[in-house]
Parts: C-alpha cells; structure tokens; sequence
C-alpha cells in the first residue's frame, strides 16, 4: 500500500519540487543583484518616435519630477544609438527634455527575436514567448525594485515578478488579443490581420485564439498595477484578464502647444482646401481607404461650387522596408484612380513641418478601425484641423465625443465622402464653433492631466 501511494500521489509531485526549487535558486540569484532605488521601463523600441514613445518618456519624467532619489532606467534594443542621441529626440520629437542624470539606458542585444516577421505563422504566441526571451536578458543585465512593461510586452512582468521578484506594472497601449479580434474570425471577416476566411483555418485559428486568450488571462496575474490608454483598452482587458484594478491614464499630448496654434484653413479656403492624414504606415491605419474616399469625394465634387485645390497630406513615420514597399503600394494604387497629383507624401517630416500642414488643413482623416486610443486624433482637434475618424475604438469612446460638436466619425469610405462634403458645407462660422468646442474638449489629454494620473498609479508601486 505504501509503495503505492509513494507512485501515485508523491511521485508526480517531484517534477514540480524540482521546478519549484530551481526558481527559488534562481530568485535568489537575482535578489542580490537587485539595484536599490530602481525603477526600470521596458521599451525595446525606445527611439522609434512614436505615440508609445511619448508616453515613455513623459513616464520618465513624472516618475524623476514625484521621486528624485529613484534612478531610471530604459531597457532599448536600439544598439545603434546612445543615450545622448536617445534623449535628443526625444526632446526633437516630443518636445519632452531630460538631462541624464540619474537616467541609464541599458541596452539588449537579442532584440531581434521579437520582430514578428520571424513568425510567419502562430505569429501571437511565439512573439509573445520571444518577449520573454528579451525580458530575461534584460532581468540578467539589471535587476531593478521596480520594472513598468510599457511596450506591450505580456512575458516581460511574467519573468521579472517569478524570477525577479520585482514589482511590476504594465501600461497597455492595445491588448494582445481582444474579444474583437476573435469576434472578427468567428465571424469569418476579411480584415488585414484575417486573410484566410475558409471555414476549416477559421474554426483553427478560433480554437487557437482561445488557447492564446487563457494564456494571456494568465500573464495578466504577473502585473502589480494596471494602466490602460483609454475606453476600449480598459473594457478588453477587464474582460480578458478579469480584473477590475485597471486605472485609466490617457496618452498625453502637448495640448497647450496645438490649441495656441491659429488655424488657417479659412484663410486659405477660397484657393486651397487642404485634407491632411497622421499616422505610421501601418497596414492597420488603412490608408487605402483615405485614397479610394479621396477619390469618390473628387469625382462627387460639384467644382463650380468647389473650384479650389485640393489636396491629401498623407503624412507619418516610415520605420523600414515594410513601411517603404507599403508606400509604393499605396502609390501604386493612387496612381490606378487617377489621384497622384491630389496626393503628397510627407514621411518623417520634423515637428515644424508637421505643425504647419496641420495649421493649413481643413480637414483631418484617421482611418483605422478599433484604434486603441488616437494621439492622432486629438492633436488634430487641438491643431483646429476639423476630425473624421473611424467610429471605433478610442476615437468614438474617449476623444470624437459629442459627435458632430467636436468632430466627426465615419466607418465606411461612402461615410468618409459624406462627412468631408458635409464640412465642405459648413458655413465658416459654424466650422469655427466646432473647432472652439474641440480645443476646450482635448484638455483632458493634456501632459498635465497625464502627470496626474501616471503619478497616483505608479504611486502603488513605490
């Protein structure tokens, strides 16, 4: 009897001791390598320029500004750059200034493994286990008190909570999976992330976004403290993580900077009605279908009423290859409808740049469906460029609201045409009321606003 009991029952429980001791010894490990007074964000793309950026740096500096005896560090898998050159554009890009003192970039070398161009298929689950091949290197090379996963890594707080025993927070700018994306396939819809729309791969890849789902439902318990970037998020991870802790902190945006800005759009309004487009050259910001509305609205234009020029600013970072062929793409396919001269290209453009043709444009486009927040968006509103977004995600939740006071919002390209004529239409006085009302509205996105919501969260850490 005892030699089977000793089979069933204590047997199968060895494997786990063992595991459970090699962690221990592996925490112990870690424990005396532990920085004190540390506070370390995990931001593989650190230099990359984008919104994500912006809040990681304006992090950095709530976090130096409420606690001066914590020291910073960023771990950046930009091995070409160094910190001086990070933190120079930073303040070019984002207007966001921070000496280096007590502020270190520690830098990673295996960055590569989490490109999901190496995974062209369960592209999900093998980015997000590489994501903590990357986070290990990053514990190796400095053990913090405090680690904020501030990309969107999931396996980074999973492996600096059990092999660190570090505290941990994450800032979740767009969740990993959503309800929407598993809605999409069971739905069998054509989107770019859904291509294959057969009844066989879709019943497949459903069982395995729900498998994908658990395993993110259970990363979720590695996180101390939860921020979420808007509406949307915060209703998906709720639901996906169960847990109701998550504090909504909004992006922050150089408000005050935009709403000083006078517009010139109705000056320009008898020669030129200028339509810009803000956003990376992504496939999910759907520039195509500022193209085809583009087209649509110039043949539908009545051009004795409307003899004006006109013209679409696409403008936006293009970080690589990929960005570059999806240029040529999109070139390709202005030039098919017949619209290449009605279109300009304005690529990483510096901040005057980008300020001056949003201080021309009548009209502003985003484009992209479920759109986790829209830093975009509300710099188009606070610039006095008037807003058509797409009715989703953060845009129709957070920022494009009250609809037609503040700006407008459209899902299909006959919606987009729609909105652009009904602006066209406006009288200038009542486009000026819109674009008052909207600059009073994006306050709430202010830096300001930001400082105060980062600092009672991250206050939980401390």
């Amino acid at each position: 009897m005892w030699d089977s009991l000793v089979h069933y029952l204590l047997l199968p429980l060895l494997p786990v001791a063992f595991i459970a001791f090699i962690i221990h010894q592996i925490r112990h490990i870690f424990a005396n390598r532990r920085v004190p007074k540390s506070v370390a964000f995990f931001h593989p793309y650190c230099n990359a320029g984008g919104g994500g950026e912006r809040v990681l740096w304006a992090a950095v500096r709530s976090v130096r500004a409420e606690h001066p005896d914590l020291t910073c560090y960023i771990y950046s898998g930009d091995t070409n750059a160094t910190k001086e050159s990070i933190l120079w554009k930073a303040h070019t890009f984002f207007g966001i200034e921070l000496d280096g003192k007590k502020l270190e970039v520690v830098f990673l070398k295996s960055r590569r493994v989490v490109e999901p161009q190496l995974y062209p298929v369960l592209t999900l689950l093998l980015q997000t286990l590489a994501g903590g091949v990357l986070a290990f290197e990053a514990l190796w090379k400095l053990t913090p008190e405090i680690m904020v996963d501030s990309m969107g890594y999931p396996m980074s707080t999973f492996v600096f909570k059990l092999f660190g025993a570090t505290k941990t927070g994450a800032y979740i700018h767009y969740p990993t999976i959503s309800t929407d994306m598993i809605d999409v396939v069971a739905r069998r819809q054509a989107a770019f992330n859904n291509a294959n729309t057969s009844t066989v791969f879709s019943n497949l890849k459903l069982v395995y976004y729900y498998l994908f789902a658990a395993f993110y439902r259970f990363l979720g318990l590695f996180v101390d403290v939860i921020m979420v970037n808007g509406t949307w998020t915060k209703g998906h991870i709720t639901s996906i993580w169960h847990r109701q802790d998550v504090e909504l902190v909004f992006p922050p945006v150089n408000t005050d900077k935009l709403r000083a800005w006078e517009n010139n759009a109705e000056e320009l309004f008898n020669d030129e009605i200028n339509i810009v487009s803000v956003g990376q050259i992504r496939p999910e910001k759907n520039h195509r279908l500022q193209i085809a509305a583009l087209k649509q609205f110039l043949d539908g234009l009545d051009r004795e009423r409307y003899p004006q020029k006109i013209r679409l600013s696409i403008t936006g970072g293009c970080r690589n290859q990929d960005d570059q062929d999806r240029v040529d793409a999109l070139k390709k396919y202005a030039e098919e409808l017949g619209v290449t001269k009605s279109v300009d290209w304005q690529l990483n453009v510096k901040s005057d740049e980008l300020e001056r043709l949003l201080q021309n444009s009548l009209i502003n486009l985003h484009t992209m469906r479920n759109e986790h927040f829209g830093i975009a968006v509300v710099e188009g509103l606070a610039s006095g460029s008037i807003m058509v977004a797409h009715n989703s995600g953060g845009p129709a939740m957070d920022i494009v609201v009250p609809e037609g006071e503040v700006g407008f919002l459209a899902d299909t390209c006959e919606e987009y045409v729609a909105r652009m004529n009904e602006i066209l239409a406006l009288d200038g006085e009542v486009r000026d009321n819109i674009r008052r009302k909207a600059r009073v509205h994006v306050n709430k996105f202010s830096e300001a606003q930001f400082d105060d919501s980062w600092s009672a969260a991250f206050a939980k850490l401390v």
